[in-house]
């Protein structure tokens, strides 16, 4: 969302890296936007999961609609739902972010999207939201809660900003089998009942969660998705948005579980939960 001094000053040396990470600004402020209520369209919206960024989805130039999912397909990204924005004229990412929640709130508020593209020619910025069509199996969530445990340690061991906040390299996490459970329970619960919520309806949130499964806590936080088809792109959607991305790079945390769920008749199909925890 904020982008220091030495950020502009290397962008000013190389025009290339300038129009990159206005993109990347860009992302990091549509998920911002989407990870709060907002008002949109005469209605009171509830904050939708992070978008991933996904190459597939850059330098769109089809309009919306069956030949915008036609043109992705081509590229090799079936897409259940699609829909791109272009605005020309502003110069940074926080004006054209201005112009867009003006003038298209709704997709870029739209639950159903799981993921971004967003390329930059000058003054003329493209947006892409997609949401792919689920792949037939992931595999045991276990299994998968470790591949995400492996791709949080590989962002982890390097340094990396977080909006505006600076992180240091981490230390690597360990897999905590009570974590791992409570990440369970809670993406079953939230594809089972058709929400998508860090408070479950019963009022609990995660520290009440990580309890329940044994696990006595000093520290303990939380990351959750939805629509996210492979753990790969759940971590690059939780990557491109700073509160989920301080979470992943806070030192503190000694250990951590994940876990997927699938119900086809809900809302998002799919629902990603991650927990961090450092035991008392």
């Amino acid at each position: 969302m904020r982008i220091g001094l030495l950020v502009f000053c290397a962008a000013a040396l190389n025009p290339a890296i300038a129009l990159a990470q206005g993109a990347d600004e860009l992302v990091a402020l549509i998920n911002a936007y989407r990870s709060a209520p907002q008002q949109c369209e005469g209605k009171r919206t509830v904050p939708a999961p992070a978008l991933a960024p996904d190459a597939h989805l850059k330098n769109v130039q089809t309009q919306s609609g069956r030949l915008l999912q036609d043109a992705l397909k081509a590229r090799g990204y079936p897409a259940a739902r699609a829909f791109s924005i272009t605005v020309s004229g502003p110069r940074d990412a926080g004006a054209v972010m201005d112009l867009m929640k003006r003038s298209h709130c709704a997709p870029l508020l739209d639950a159903q999207f799981s993921n971004i593209g967003v390329s930059r020619e000058g003054s003329t910025w493209r947006v892409a939201l997609a949401r792919p069509v689920l792949s037939a199996h992931l595999g045991e969530w276990r299994q998968v809660g470790e591949e995400v445990l492996r791709l949080t340690n590989s962002a982890r061991a390097q340094p990396r900003t977080c909006g505006g906040r600076r992180f240091a390299a981490a230390p690597p996490l360990r897999w905590a089998g009570e974590l791992g459970l409570a990440a369970f329970v809670h993406s079953r619960d939230m594809a089972t009942r058709n929400y998508f919520d860090h408070r479950a309806p019963d009022g609990s949130r995660v520290d009440a969660r990580a309890r329940r499964e044994g696990y006595i806590w000093r520290r303990i936080g939380e990351n959750i998705a939805a629509g996210q088809g492979s753990p790969q792109e759940v971590m690059a959607a939780w990557l491109a948005s700073p509160g989920h991305c301080e979470n992943i790079m806070t030192p503190e945390f000694a250990e951590m579980g994940a876990a997927y769920a699938i119900n086809e008749r809900s809302e998002h199909t799919i629902y990603w939960t991650q927990v961090f925890g450092t035991r008392r």
